[in-house]
C-alpha cells in the first residue's frame, strides 16, 4: 500500500500544470527613430521616422512620426527642407556635393534634435577581387554537440582595398542572381515532331545577418585592407533549382559604399550585437549610440543616425559546376536592370550571361 501511495505521488508531483513566468518590464515612452543615410549624387534621399516599440509589443510595423519639420544643412549655412511625402517620409531633392559637410534637423514631437557634421568620403574603388575553396563552418546555438555544427563547401569571394591616404572605411552589400534553365516541347509546323525549346529563368539571393563592413585593422600600422570576405557561394547550387532544372552561373552584384570612420563605428556596435547569440563569452547587449542628439533636452533619448556615404557598383559573372572544384570569375562592364526573379521564353534575356567552357 505504501509503495502505490509513493507511486500515485510521484505522478501527481510530475504531472503538475507548470505556471510560465512574464517578467514585469518597465513601460518606456517611444523614442524617436532616424533613419537617414544620404548617397552623394543620388537626386533624391529621404529621411525616415518613426516611433520605437516595447519588447512585448506585438506590432508588425512602426508607427511613422508625422508633422515633423526636417531640415539639411550645409556648411555655407543653407537648409534645404525635406517634404513628408509620405507618412514618417520625408524627401530632399538636395543633391550632395563632394567638397561640403552636412548636418541634419529635425523639429518633432515638441523637440529639436540636430545631428553632428558629416562630410562626403571618397568614391570608394576595389583594386582586386578574387575567390577560391574553402569549407564554410556555421554554428546554431550554443555549441554542444556536433548537430549545432553545420560545414558547407564552395567558394568564398574576396577583396582587396589600398590605403590611398583618405577612405578607408567601406560596407558591402551583394545581390546574387542565380541563371538557370529548363526545357519545353513545342510543334512548330510543318515539322511533325515536337522541338525542345529553352525557357530562360533567374532569381535574386540577398544576404542576412550583420552588417559586411571593411576597415583598417586593429592595434596595426597596416592601413591596407586585404583578403576582406565579399559573399559565399555554395557548391550545391542544385539545391536552389529543380531536379529538371540546369544551372547556368551567378551575376554577383556588388553594392560598395565609403563611410566615414564613425559611421563604421556605429555599424560596428551594431554588428556587435547582431552577432551575440547568448553565448558566455558574446558582447553586453548596450544601446548603441548614433551621432544624433536632442538639443531641446539632453535627458531625451533618439535612436538612429545621419550617415553621408559614396557609392560604387560592381558586377562579376561566377561560372562554376558542382563537385568540379573549378571556377571562373569575370567583370560585366554593361549595367542591364535586372528584375528580381522571372522567366523568359525562347529568346536569351539581354542581360544574360552565357556559360563557357574550361
Amino acid at each position: 500500500m505504501k509503495n502505490l501511495i509513493y507511486i500515485a505521488i510521484l505522478i501527481w508531483i510530475f504531472s503538475s500544470c507548470e505556471e510560465i513566468y512574464t517578467p514585469h518590464l518597465d513601460t518606456v515612452d517611444d523614442l524617436l527613430v532616424v533613419e537617414a543615410i544620404f548617397l552623394a549624387n543620388r537626386s533624391h534621399n529621404t529621411v525616415y521616422l518613426h516611433k520605437s516599440a516595447g519588447f512585448n509589443n506585438q506590432k508588425s510595423e512602426y508607427e511613422p512620426v508625422t508633422g515633423a519639420i526636417v531640415y539639411v544643412n550645409d556648411d555655407d549655412g543653407i537648409f534645404y527642407e525635406c517634404i513628408e511625402k509620405n507618412p514618417g517620409e520625408y524627401i530632399t531633392d538636395l543633391t550632395i556635393e563632394s567638397n561640403k559637410s552636412y548636418s541634419l534637423l529635425i523639429k518633432a514631437n515638441q523637440e529639436i534634435y540636430r545631428s553632428e557634421w558629416e562630410t562626403v568620403p571618397e568614391i570608394p574603388v576595389i583594386d582586386s577581387i578574387y575567390g577560391n575553396y574553402i569549407t564554410k563552418v556555421n554554428t546554431t546555438g550554443a555549441v554542444n554537440s556536433t548537430e549545432d555544427i553545420i560545414s558547407v563547401y564552395g567558394i568564398q569571394i574576396y577583396s582587396d582595398m589600398n590605403y590611398k591616404g583618405d577612405l578607408n572605411h567601406y560596407r558591402f552589400y551583394g545581390r546574387k542572381i542565380l541563371q538557370y534553365y529548363d526545357y519545353y516541347d513545342t510543334i512548330i509546323p510543318p515539322e511533325p515532331e515536337p522541338m525542345k525549346l529553352p525557357v530562360y529563368r533567374w532569381k535574386s539571393l540577398y544576404p542576412a545577418g550583420s552588417f559586411n563592413i571593411a576597415g583598417p585593422p586593429q592595434y596595426s600600422t597596416e592601413k591596407n585592407i586585404t583578403r576582406h570576405p565579399l559573399e559565399f557561394f555554395p557548391d550545391d547550387y542544385d539545391k536552389f533549382i529543380a531536379d529538371t532544372q540546369l544551372f547556368a552561373g551567378w551575376i554577383y552584384i556588388i553594392y560598395q559604399y565609403g563611410l566615414n570612420e564613425n559611421t563604421y563605428n556605429i555599424y560596428n556596435d551594431l554588428n556587435s550585437q547582431l552577432d551575440a547569440e547568448g553565448k558566455i563569452f558574446d558582447p553586453v547587449y548596450v544601446q548603441t549610440n548614433g551621432n544624433i542628439t536632442c538639443t531641446s533636452d539632453p535627458y531625451e533619448v533618439v535612436l538612429g543616425n545621419f550617415e553621408i556615404s559614396t557609392i560604387t557598383e560592381h558586377r562579376y559573372f561566377i561560372q562554376y559546376y558542382k563537385d568540379a572544384n573549378n571556377f571562373s570569375m569575370h567583370g560585366i562592364p554593361y549595367y542591364y536592370d535586372i528584375p528580381e526573379q522571372g522567366f523568359i521564353k525562347d529568346t536569351m534575356p539581354e542581360f544574360w550571361e552565357k556559360l563557357k567552357s574550361y
